[in-house]
Parts: structure tokens; C-alpha cells; sequence
């Protein structure tokens, strides 16, 4: 393989991966977005139950949640 045609593969191989980064960023935006949108839905099921009363330490899932809240949700 000449300069020539290591340049043009060179290129073309840039040209696939910048297409491929784009892709993927717009792919993991459009993700990331739902992501947040489940996230707010699942703490405002967690406040919700809070404020009727109901006791997350009782079950497995219920400490899950205790585990993944962030440091400054108020449990008390």
C-alpha cells in the first residue's frame, strides 16, 4: 500500500468513527434523557410513599432505595 492509499484509508477511517461518535453521543442524549425523566418519576414515588407512611426499611427493595437516594434526602 502506497502514502496515497494509507491517507485514503486513513481518512475514510476517520470519517466512519466521527460518524459513529456522533451517532452514539446523540443515541446516549436521547437515553440519558429518559433516564432522568424514570429517575424524577421513581423519587416522587418515594416521596409519596414517605408521606403515607410507608416503612423502607421493611423490604429488600425499600433499603435499595434507602441506599440509592442521594445525601441530601431527608428520610427523617
Amino acid at each position: 500500500m502506497n502514502e496515497t492509499e494509507r491517507d485514503w484509508h486513513t481518512n475514510v477511517s476517520m470519517k466512519y468513527y466521527l460518524k459513529e461518535l456522533r451517532d452514539t453521543s446523540e443515541k446516549l442524549k436521547v437515553a440519558e434523557e429518559s433516564v432522568d425523566i424514570l429517575r424524577d418519576c421513581k423519587w416522587e414515588c418515594v416521596r409519596a410513599l414517605k408521606k403515607l407512611g410507608h416503612d423502607f426499611t421493611a423490604t429488600t427493595e425499600g433499603v435499595d432505595v434507602i441506599l440509592s437516594s442521594p445525601p441530601s434526602f431527608k428520610w427523617s
